[in-house]
């Protein structure tokens, strides 16, 4: 649809969600690469999708920062939108990573504006947090997107900059997780059950401990070990727990956030040719392939709706609360 003033100011923060899946899946297919002969021209021709997307939705938004103020602040001091702030940050962080194989000083470049992003994002959406009279029903696993962007950091940064500062990242991610989780095994067991247009985000419950594995992978620089085959085993499992409840997700009515199925399938799939790196075991070969084929599944028909909805004009559309 044309992006005049009046849908521009409704463009979702939510829409960063598209980057974060699809630079996930292009460092699916950056490491499928290099670990199990995956052609190389998939992950170049993602990577200039990601890129285009990135930069358009990236200048859009910050068009809809400057020409409607109110409705971005409107979206920072949102229950549930506020976690959504953080994707800028955990964006630039993400197509960090996705350069990393085809151009060092690019993704380092990004490093530097996503990291610092991430920290304030991290404290503002905190502070919102600790300042505001928020009930438990208002909690979501889309608060757990800030706390994932921490533990983004050091898959670049261990290379960037000194060890401590992806340490630093690394601790607060883990952390605020453990806390999260408390949070929202509760809200989830004992409160209402969640809106419809909420239930994908339980897919972002395989996040962080996916990319828990992935940063603490990095920093060791490769270990294998209790602590992170526990951190894999508990994203592992929450995945094939999210699989056996697949009759809650209704696949019939579009919301935008679908897109919170892509970005954990992305991660927990990373984490897997990860383990077939340091293993090399046919069982992680074969988990590694019916995840690849699984994430490309999911975010191939995500995409797909998402542009039947753009073409009936229902992105960018005044939601009804």
């Amino acid at each position: 649809m044309e992006l005049n003033k009046r849908s521009l100011e409704h463009f979702p923060v939510q829409i960063f969600a598209i980057i974060m899946g699809l630079s996930g899946l292009s460092i699916v297919f950056a490491k499928a690469y290099h670990l199990i002969d995956m052609p190389y021209w998939i992950y170049g021709t993602l990577l200039l999708i990601n890129t285009v997307l990135f930069l358009g939705i990236f200048t859009a938004y910050m068009f809809k920062w400057l020409l409607y103020p109110e409705a971005v602040k409107k979206e920072f001091n949102h229950p549930i939108k506020s976690s959504f702030m953080a994707a800028i940050s955990i964006s630039f962080l993400l197509v960090s990573i996705a350069y990393y194989d085809f151009a060092p000083t690019v993704s380092i470049l990004l490093w530097y504006v996503g990291t610092p992003l991430q920290l304030v994002f991290t404290l503002i959406i905190l502070h919102y947090w600790i300042g505001n009279d928020l009930k438990v029903v208002h909690s979501n696993p889309a608060w757990f997107i800030p706390i994932v962007g921490n533990m983004l950091v050091p898959v670049v940064g261990i290379e960037a900059a000194p060890i401590w500062i992806s340490l630093f990242f690394f601790a607060l991610g883990l952390f605020f997780w453990v806390v999260l989780f408390t949070i929202m095994m509760y809200r989830i067991v004992f409160h209402h059950p969640l809106a419809k247009k909420l239930v994908p985000t339980l897919f972002i419950l395989i996040a962080p401990p996916a990319i828990g594995f992935v940063s603490y992978f990095r920093i060791t620089m490769g270990s294998i070990d209790i602590f992170s085959m526990s951190l894999y085993f508990i994203a592992l499992f929450t995945l094939f727990l999210l699989l056996f409840m697949v009759k809650m997700f209704d696949t019939k009515q579009f919301f935008i956030s679908w897109w919170a199925y892509t970005f954990p399938l992305a991660a927990i799939t990373i984490a897997t040719l990860l383990i077939h790196m340091a293993l090399g075991t046919i069982l992680t070969y074969i988990g590694s392939m019916i995840l690849i084929i699984l994430t490309t599944v999911v975010i191939g028909f995500v995409t797909y709706r998402t542009i039947q909805e753009c073409q009936l004009g229902k992105i960018c559309i005044e939601e009804v609360e």
